[in-house]
């Protein structure tokens, strides 16, 4: 096996995990936000232990759309990649300048699935920590 087959069936394997990942992940937060919605007491909106847990609820299901837009964003910095890899193939991009023009959207789309990464544990983590925030509020008020 040469060099070159050993990178590309390795990046085929990160990616396959991270997808993988992405989607468990995914899941944990639809299924955390199925369990708060189930369990939570509701009640008034004001400064009480019901609207502390509506928004833990609301936070973590911000976390699962950002875990939907971070798989969008995965496929599409996928598919920009790709297009730009069969331009170099192609004998399209040979000049250094029609490169870095055609590279300029891969870019773009890696940032934005960078973004959804860090906003998707951002609020997932934030999620976490006012649910026991609110579980000790609860237990023991002020």
């Amino acid at each position: 096996m040469s060099a070159d087959e050993r990178s590309v069936t390795l990046h085929q394997s990160a990616s396959t995990e991270s997808a993988n990942f992405d989607r468990f992940v995914l899941g944990a937060s639809m299924a955390a936000c199925a369990y708060l919605a189930q369990t939570m007491p509701f009640g008034p909106i004001g400064m009480n232990v019901s609207t502390m847990y509506l928004a833990t609820l609301f936070i973590m299901a911000l976390s699962a759309v950002f875990g939907f837009l971070r798989i969008e964003a995965t496929i599409t910095t996928t598919n920009a990649n790709s297009a730009y890899l069969h331009g170099i193939e192609m004998g399209v991009l040979n000049d250094h300048s029609a490169r870095m023009l055609a590279r300029m959207p891969v870019e773009k789309y890696a940032s934005r699935t960078q973004a959804m990464y860090r906003l998707r544990n951002l609020t997932m983590m934030l999620s976490f920590f006012l649910y026991v925030a609110t579980k000790v509020y609860a237990a023991y008020p002020i």
